[in-house]
């Protein structure tokens, strides 16, 4: 080894240099050549992609001005026309082609095996095949308590919605014979859908989603269906201003609006102001302030009109009614109901006089000067006035009381009649409609406000479950919802819809054959209904005189069909002053003798109204413009 001196004439050896110190030359160059070689042909790539024309463009170009300098006999402008529309000519060429391979590929997504499906695969996850199924077959299957037209019974025709409409999700849920549910024929010359049975054409559904359409005021309307994130309501789209007040205008574009909205721009379910909540909000605060002496009041009455099947007959009355509620009990006195009403009814007295009424009468009555002291003692005058109003909301607070102690509850207003008594119906556990919740008379109206139920708060059953209690809370702490809606029926309505999708409430409006209202009394339609009714035909459960007008003409209209029980002493209110009376002369059980008639006292007033075959020959005058004879 050769040794090294430096100035000092000290000797070193000489470091070794890391190797990539020594290669740091050669890599620069490669990486610099390699960035240059791939960046170079990116530029070439794109330069020919985004003009791959340009060299004949180019050719094109230079042969044009070669032909327009050789004597000038070529408009060079034309040519350059001409070659323009060439290019567009083969661009359009280009998309066309690729239309007609995507309407091939849609074609062949619309066959399986060469034969044509149905829908396209496009919405098969949703829509895979069809059939139809007869409406009442279907009903009497799955019943989700809806009605048929009031007019309609069961088993009767509905033109043009006579049939159900089944859509299938999917293949696994296609009936076993699908011969046409998926496919059309071959030759496309038959479309007509399979007609299947309720049971075969849902063997293999796993679930049923249901919807119930229809349209109102000669609305053109369209329904779709959209393959999304689930929902449980219909959204709605009209062509009107959103804010209401205005009609329907087809020159507007639709727009999402509420349920309530109709086509002549009038808003059923607008939200209540700050008004009506305030007004509830005090409401609420009797109720929770009175609630413990309330309940403790209640129970031992709400128990012994519960008796062994644990129903109790909830009624409320004032004064202004209370003609009506003692026609109700000495008409079942009259009918053999007299004992069964005594032992089940209980009576919400909104007034003194009412309080002394039930019991002259014999019947069990809560009265709460401090909850009710604000309850009008007259008579609604119409529909919807405030003291209409008012009472709507105590026979909201009454229903809720009584299911909040754990019964089941009859509800039914003073203005009806028992024919037979509706309590066996409702305790039948062979009856088909024992699995409902709760049950409703039909109402007749099929107006937006009430769908869609239709359901009469003026007679239905209860059956005490959590569901029920939700229900009747949610009602309660909706109070500003009645107040602004003059009723708890529109209300309720909205909240048995709402309730039957979101807990699973079941819900049936009752056939009006058997529970019939005002809306039969009223209608031509039903005369023949009436008569067999009257002629003992056909035996109801009732009679409710609902659809009329003002109390006057209830009492008018019970007379002349026969079923009005009170003597004249005891009408129009009279009924407070022979309580009163027999009270003070210590007589007990009096008031029965003095007020109830043990025959129907008939009075004939309108020859076109339904009445007993008494009224046959009667010379009463009509109430409606040009109406004919009842019979």
């Amino acid at each position: 080894m050769v040794a090294i001196r430096n100035s000092t004439g000290r000797n070193y050896s000489p470091t070794k240099s890391p190797i990539w110190i020594v290669y740091l030359p050669q890599l620069l160059a490669l990486f610099l050549v390699g960035s240059m070689s791939f960046y170079g042909g990116v530029l070439l790539g794109m330069q020919m992609n985004s003009n791959p024309t340009s060299t004949a463009t180019e050719t094109n170009t230079k042969s044009l001005r070669a032909e327009s300098s050789n004597g000038g006999e070529i408009d060079f402008n034309a040519r350059v026309q001409a070659e323009v529309e060439r290019r567009l000519g083969a661009l359009t060429n280009t998309a066309d082609n690729n239309s007609s391979r995507n309407n091939n590929n849609n074609k062949k997504n619309d066959k399986d095996d060469g034969r044509p499906r149905r829908f396209p695969k496009t919405i098969h996850k949703f829509a895979t095949g069809a059939s139809l199924i007869s409406k009442n077959d279907f009903l009497s299957n799955f019943d989700y308590g809806i009605p048929k037209p009031p007019s309609k019974r069961e088993d009767e025709s509905d033109p043009g919605k006579d049939d159900v409409l089944l859509l299938y999700g999917n293949e696994k849920g296609l009936p076993d014979m699908h011969d046409g549910v998926v496919y059309t024929d071959e030759n496309g010359d038959d479309t007509s859908l399979p007609r299947i049975s309720a049971q075969d054409a849902t063997k293999n559904c796993g679930g049923l989603n249901v919807v119930f359409t229809d349209t109102h005021d000669g609305l053109n309307q369209c329904i779709a269906i959209v393959g999304n994130y689930e929902s449980y309501h219909v959204q709605r789209w009209l062509r009107i201003n959103p804010r209401g007040n205005s009609k329907m205008d087809t020159s507007l574009p639709l727009t999402p609006v509420g349920r309530g909205l109709q086509t002549n721009g009038q808003d059923k379910f607008s939200a209540p102001s700050d008004r009506y909540a305030l007004q509830n909000q005090a409401l609420l605060e009797t109720y929770f302030s009175r609630l413990t002496d309330t309940i403790e009041t209640l129970k031992p009455m709400a128990k012994a009109c519960a008796g062994t099947d644990n129903t109790v007959i909830v009624m409320v009355c004032n004064t202004g009614q209370s003609d009506l509620l003692i026609n109700f009990i000495c008409s079942a006195d009259g009918r053999g109901f007299g004992d069964i009403v005594r032992e089940k009814l209980l009576v919400f007295a909104t007034d003194k006089g009412v309080l002394d009424i039930a019991q002259g009468l014999g019947v069990r009555a809560f009265y709460d000067e401090k909850i009710f002291e604000k309850m009008p003692e007259k008579e609604a005058g119409r529909y919807g006035d405030q003291a209409f109003t008012q009472m709507m909301y105590a026979k909201v607070v009454t229903v809720q009381l009584i299911n909040r102690l754990g019964y089941d509850v009859l509800f039914q207003d003073v203005d009806l009649v028992w024919y037979r008594n509706p309590l066996t119906f409702f305790h039948d556990r062979t009856n088909p409609l024992y699995a409902f919740d709760m049950l409703f008379q039909d109402d007749g109206a099929r107006s937006l406000r009430y769908a869609p139920y239709s359901a009469n708060t003026g007679f239905y059953y209860v059956r005490n479950n959590d569901k029920t209690k939700f229900l009747f809370r949610s009602l309660l702490y909706l109070g500003d919802m009645v107040l602004s809606m003059t009723s708890h029926q529109q209300a309720l309505a909205a909240l048995l819809d709402e309730h039957s999708s979101l807990t699973g409430l079941r819900v049936k409006t009752l056939p009006g054959v058997d529970f019939p209202g005002g809306y039969h009394y009223h209608r031509k339609k039903e005369i023949p209904f009436l008569k067999d009714i009257v002629q003992g035909k056909h035996v109801p459960y009732l009679m409710h005189m609902s659809w009329t007008t003002n109390k006057k003409n209830k009492l008018l209209f019970l007379q002349q069909m026969g079923l009005w029980y009170t003597k004249t002493e005891c009408e129009a209110g009279g009924g407070v002053g022979v309580a009163n009376r027999l009270s003070q002369m210590g007589s007990d059980g009096g008031m029965k003798t003095t007020c109830c008639s043990a025959e129907p006292i008939i009075k004939c007033y309108f020859a076109d109204k339904p009445s007993a075959e008494q009224c046959k020959d009667s010379s009463a005058p009509t109430i409606d413009k040009g109406a004919k004879s009842f019979w």
